[in-house]
């Protein structure tokens, strides 16, 4: 008989406020924040501090790597980059994709709307620009000529629509989306990491690895000049970073009341506000800089002897011309920066609530409301900056990870405090300051945990009052092990120290129930190396302690004597765990195996290849004998240690995985790690057999071959790329394609004509009526890709199918009033997808046609697509004219 297994799922993720992959954003009111949460979109509400909404696909494990909230108000829409080159228009309020855009073949690095939100530029790693049309649901064009990833793309409205990009690459580039091509490339000196427009679209700013931002003026209506050159770009000069630190990530301008400023944020802490003048100011700064300019002439004249004349004439020529020309000195100075309370990654900007929000190293955001202010020297600004969401994760990443006896809360550890979260809402309860923990326990009753630090402490929590009851100096070196005891009322700690250490716990009741920690110290042991995990056996026979020395050692509980060595692995044991029979004993090493021993004669039954990195966890689950392990993979896997095969495997993390655990009843599965996020795994009812997950696992290996890199041409590259959905969907159009044929030809054999057969708008008995049905199906985004891969028998059988169709609509009984006009409407509701898809296939085929048999086809397809849509275009016209007239339409 096949044997069954219960299937896991992931649940909730909770921990992370913000990624570092990705950036941070405002919605339209000002109100929320988005931001990356590994793979889904955090909505934060920024006054409550708790998370609103996610914008997560169901079971999908692409990492988010960049975020763009359309600005314009009421659209409501967030185009989210995901790791795998997708593009998704998400819906804010519904939490619901709109569309899919695929054309990249890795990380989105850059996205941005056009003004009317029509159009939308994406950048990527792969170094293609991409234009995407919103309205048409497809891509219009692909630019390429970066040669390294692209950061930041803006669009240049003018009167002509261009775009503008920068990369990694060094260079700026000016691109024409009716050509599509660069029209002007501007070489700098070091890697380009973002740009800013101004409001009238008359000034460029460029952030760098340098400390300067460097300035161009833009004139749309630039004349090629005498070398044959587009100069659309001209540069104003550069205006020193004086406090940034590192790369200048993100800039912007923005309005601070009727002052406005240049927003610059770096890799360091420094946030900079630049002040921007107005023409008025410029002049006068400009005439200022001419006056001294002119004195520092007069003054060289004096001094200068007569022999030197002549070269001093060329000196105050150069002088004269920088003094005349314009500088972005004049236009752009500092003004105050704030220093963050850790690196920035990014920043966002919302003009409503004059609040910039910046995305820190440390999972935290935070927000700097900037005000006008007065002073003598001038106009001024005022920061007034605020940690957000410091309790919604830790700041650094998860070490250990403990479910209370109930399963109603877990705790996770990190090195700066201990966090207490509700099992059913991801809420964290309860975060207390704690030394570097690295394992730890609820105590019996749920009201305190016991946690084991890298100083050597062991640390003894109220979860009620959230405050520390008791320190205990155990060990001199990092704790790396605890285990309580079978009993609950003790524990033994493991440390580098090479010492086991072993505790009682005194329950007192009071007003409320207090717990304290009772050393033992007639009993303790040394052992050869450092120990780095501990386990007592459930029977309490034994103690199993892993060390350094790629052994396991297992002694007697009660005397401490030796009783068996388990070796065999080949690097530190890092984990162990025994089963709840106490007859097995699985131990997971940095060598990357998990080893089965028995615990009655210490043999090893089984060395299993578990992971492609060091296994940092195991856990058996509860009653059986199927093991959880984790590993620095970003993977956690399942077995069935009776027959020693992997039940299946579950991803989700972007790093190593560093801590596991279990409820008591094995329902749900807990793991964390450096990515900061904690992530829950629940049992379902559904069934699992290894033979299907095998066989889904060697599909998905297919899947992943056949996404191939695409050669594209150089002069006009499709701006879609083939996905695995694209492939699943011409396997089905070819399977309706041969049904429809197969119908076709049962009716002929039959004795009846398909064409006398004339209800093809709404019923479903013309043999092409269904083809066409799923041919309707297909949207403008991924029409291309399918029709590509398309064989050219089948594409064949397509242009006939669709031209049997227009054959069929064009026999409808026409006539005038609303005959006429349900004849209109029934081929309007199906024919601009049908006339998409013969035209893709003509062109994708066309040699083929040309010298084959099929010119009949085309001809009379072209004949009879040209009549319909030359009705479809009179109806459009008689209907626009008469609502213009004011007329209602009637029959």
């Amino acid at each position: 008989m096949v044997k069954a297994y219960l299937k896991f799922e992931k649940d909730q993720a909770v921990g992370v406020v913000t990624s570092r992959e990705c950036n941070v954003s405002f919605d339209p009111t000002g109100r929320f924040a988005l931001s990356g949460a590994v793979e889904s979109v955090a909505i934060w509400n920024l006054r409550q501090g708790v998370q609103e909404k996610a914008l997560a696909l169901h079971n999908s494990s692409e990492r988010v790597s960049r975020l763009c909230v359309q600005e314009v108000a009421g659209s409501g829409r967030c185009a989210v980059g995901y790791q795998d080159g997708t593009v998704r228009l998400w819906d804010l309020k519904a939490c619901a994709v709109l569309q899919t855009l695929q054309g990249h073949r890795s990380a989105v690095t850059c996205l941005c709307f056009d003004k009317a939100g029509h159009l939308m530029a994406s950048g990527s790693n792969d170094t293609d620009l991409i234009v995407w049309d919103l309205v048409g649901e497809s891509g219009i064009a692909r630019l390429r000529g970066h040669v390294d990833a692209v950061t930041s793309v803006l669009f240049w409205e003018a009167s002509v629509v261009r775009l503008i990009s920068a990369s990694k690459d060094r260079l700026i580039r000016i691109w024409s989306l009716e050509m599509q091509i660069c029209l002007q490339a501007i070489a700098e000196a070091s890697e380009l990491w973002c740009l800013a427009l101004n409001a009238p679209q008359t000034r460029l700013v460029a952030g760098s690895s340098e400390k300067f931002l460097h300035v161009w003026s833009l004139d749309h209506e630039a004349k090629t000049s005498e070398a044959g050159d587009l100069l659309l770009a001209k540069f104003q000069g550069a205006v020193p970073r004086t406090e940034g630190q590192g790369q200048a990530l993100s800039v912007r301008f923005a309005h601070v009341g009727t002052l406005e400023v240049l927003l610059c944020q770096g890799s360091g802490r420094s946030f900079e506000i630049f002040r921007v003048f107005s023409d008025n100011e410029v002049a006068k700064r400009r005439k200022r800089r001419e006056r001294r300019a002119k004195a520092k002439l007069r003054k060289k004249g004096t001094e200068d002897a007569a022999d030197a004349v002549d070269h001093e004439h060329h000196e105050a020529e150069d002088d004269e011309h920088e003094a005349e020309g314009s500088h972005a000195a004049d236009e752009i100075t500092h003004l105050q920066t704030h220093r963050c309370s850790a690196k920035a990654l990014s920043m966002a900007w919302n003009e409503k609530t004059s609040t910039a929000l910046l995305g820190l190293t440390n999972n935290l955001m935070e927000s700097v409301r900037i005000t006008a202010a007065e002073s003598q020297e001038g106009p001024a600004i005022h920061l007034e900056a605020t940690p957000t969401l410091e309790l919604a994760g830790h700041r650094t990443g998860v070490r250990a990870l403990a479910v209370a006896q109930d399963d109603s809360m877990f705790m996770s550890l990190s090195s700066e405090s201990v966090k207490i979260w509700s099992a059913s809402t991801g809420r964290c309860v309860r975060t207390m300051p704690s030394g570097y923990g690295l394992c730890g326990f609820f105590i019996a009753g749920n009201e305190h945990v016991l946690i084991g630090t890298k100083e050597g402490k062991l640390e003894l929590y109220n979860i009620q009052l959230g405050e520390l009851s008791q320190s205990v100096e155990a060990h001199s070196g990092a704790v790396y092990g605890l285990a309580q005891r079978p009993d609950q009322k003790g524990c033994v700690s493991c440390s580098a120290d090479r010492t086991l250490r072993f505790f009682d716990f005194e329950f007192t009741k009071g007003s409320s129930s207090s717990v304290k920690l009772l050393e033992q110290t007639e009993r303790s042991t040394e052992l050869p190396d450092e120990l780095l995990a501990v386990a007592y056996s459930p029977n309490s026979k034994y103690i199993n302690v892993a060390l350094l020395n790629h052994t396991v050692v297992v002694l007697f509980e009660d005397s401490l004597k030796f009783y068996l060595s388990l070796y065999g692995h080949r690097l530190p044991v890092m984990t162990l765990d025994v089963s709840d029979d106490s007859q097995l004993i699985a131990s997971g090493s940095a060598d990357k195996n998990v080893r089965l021993w028995s615990t009655q004669f210490g043999n090893c039954l089984r060395s299993l290849k578990a992971h492609n990195e060091s296994v940092m966890q195991v856990r058996f689950l509860p009653g059986t004998h199927y093991l959880a392990t984790a590993g620095r993979d970003h993977m956690l896997k399942l077995w069935d240690c009776d027959s020693y095969e992997v039940i299946s495997t579950l991803a989700g993390h972007a790093t190593e995985i560093l801590a596991m655990a279990l409820s008591q009843d094995a329902a749900f599965i807990i793991t964390a790690g450096n990515d900061k996020q904690i992530r829950m795994w629940k049992r379902t009812q559904e069934q699992l057999f290894l033979s299907e997950e095998r066989a889904k696992e060697l599909e998905d290996q297919f899947e992943q071959e056949v996404e191939r890199e695409d050669l594209q041409a150089t002069s006009a590259p499709r701006p879609s790329r083939r996905t695995v959905e694209s492939v699943r969907t011409t396997d089905r159009l070819m399977e309706v394609l041969d049904e429809a044929k197969a119908a076709e030809e049962q009716l002929e054999a039959d004795g009846v004509d398909p064409q006398s057969i004339a209800e093809v708008g709404q019923g479903a008995r013309h043999p092409c009526a269904r083809a066409i049905a799923y041919i309707n199906t297909l949207n403008s985004n991924n029409i291309y890709e399918v029709l590509l891969a398309l064989p050219f028998s089948h594409a064949v059988l397509l242009l006939k199918v669709i031209l049997r169709f227009f054959e069929a609509v064009s026999a409808l009984p026409g006539g005038e009033g609303a005959q006429a006009r349900s004849k209109a409407l029934s081929a309007a509701a199906t024919l601009q997808t049908p006339c998409q898809a013969a035209l893709i296939a003509a062109y994708v085929h066309h040699s083929e046609l040309a010298s084959s048999n099929c010119r009949p086809v085309l001809l009379r397809l072209k004949q009879e697509m040209q009549k319909l849509l030359q009705a479809e275009k009179a109806w459009i016209t008689e209907s626009r004219n008469t609502l213009l007239a004011g007329y209602p339409l009637v029959n």
